[in-house]
């Protein structure tokens, strides 16, 4: 069985740039359940380091997410 992170950083990642549609789709993700946590802050700052490049709203995405953090 994928591992779902896995998967969703070859979907963020495939060419190499994270794009504005991108960070929609995890933000709506993450936040459908009305909490983010440790697990889902650390996947979002992997996928910051390991593209080449993003757009602004990820950057702004991690910080949301890091005031939102939940043990």
């Amino acid at each position: 069985m994928a591992e779902w992170r896995k998967v969703a950083k070859a979907f963020a990642l495939a060419d190499g740039h994270v794009s504005e549609k991108e960070v929609e789709i995890l933000r709506t993700e993450f936040f459908a359940d009305g909490r983010i946590s440790q697990s889902e802050l650390k996947f979002l700052q992997e996928i910051k380091q390991e593209a080449k490049s993003s757009v602004k709203a990820l950057d702004t995405l991690i910080e949301e997410c890091e005031k939102a953090v939940q043990p």
